[in-house]
């Protein structure tokens, strides 16, 4: 698995999105990005200790939006 795999897999496990819309200029590409569908329901599986080990890895999670009225 590669970043772009796991990357697209993440975004669309995200309850938050609807869709993602991705682009390829070589079929290898859409084959990769048809594999990250089969990453989703691990990810779900799992959501929080998996997407908190990758924030960790990456190290690079925004700071939780805080919004006032």
């Amino acid at each position: 698995m590669d970043l772009a795999t796991l990357a697209l897999a993440w975004v669309i496990s995200n309850p938050n999105v609807s869709c993602a819309i991705t682009g390829a200029s070589k079929p290898e590409q859409v084959t990769r990005s048809i594999k990250a569908i089969d990453l989703v329901p691990r990810i779900m599986r799992e959501v929080r200790e998996v997407r908190q080990e990758i924030d960790d890895i990456l190290g690079n999670k925004p700071d939780d939006l805080i919004m006032e009225f």
